[in-house]
């Protein structure tokens, strides 16, 4: 285990890294604290780093809110926007954590606790968990989100073979997708 091994788990979540991460591949919190020292790590926050030459990306929030959750799922509106179904830019950043997670909540940040759903109904795209068409619809719903967006949302998924036809029979039962022609 070393830096590279580090470097390399860093590059497949945006340049994102966490204390847990680098002491797993033998590095200790002294060496990060030097690393950063020197210019080669960018300290974020409590328990989180950055590579200070990787590029910035829009979705940089996402990257590291990925790296200290791994377990957790982007869901409800972001999802749908994450997976190209809306263009409407949501408020917050949903975040489906298992019931159990210790993460806390912050500004800008909506966490979601799920007995089931945190780890399931997901699929990894472009690095980020996200939840998939379906469970993002259903959650979105659920929240209260605009019933026409929704429709069209699921109309798209339809369109591009991201629901199954036992998804689709799922939202025709559910409120605003019922009668809506989904």
């Amino acid at each position: 285990m070393s830096w590279e091994d580090l470097l390399a788990t860093a590059a497949v979540q945006h340049g994102y890294f966490t204390t847990e991460q680098a002491a797993d591949r033998g590095i200790s919190r002294r060496a990060l604290t030097w690393r950063a020292k020197q210019g080669s790590a960018q300290r974020i926050g409590h328990g989180l780093y950055r590579l200070p030459h990787w590029p910035p990306d829009p979705s940089d929030e996402l990257y590291a809110l990925q790296a200290v959750a791994p377990f957790g799922t982007f869901s409800h509106d972001t999802a749908l926007t994450l997976l190209g179904l809306t263009d409407i830019i949501p408020s917050t950043i949903h975040f489906t954590i298992p019931e159990t997670s210790r993460l806390r909540s912050r500004p800008g940040v909506t966490l979601h606790r799920s007995r089931h759903g945190a780890m399931t109904d997901r699929a990894l795209r472009d690095g980020l968990w996200v939840s998939t068409a379906r469970r993002a619809l259903l959650d979105a719903a659920r929240e209260g989100a605009d019933p026409d967006q929704l429709v069209s949302a699921a109309r798209d998924a339809r369109e591009r073979a991201m629901l199954t036809p036992a998804d689709l029979a799922e939202l025709r039962r559910q409120a605003p997708f019922a009668g809506a022609g989904v």
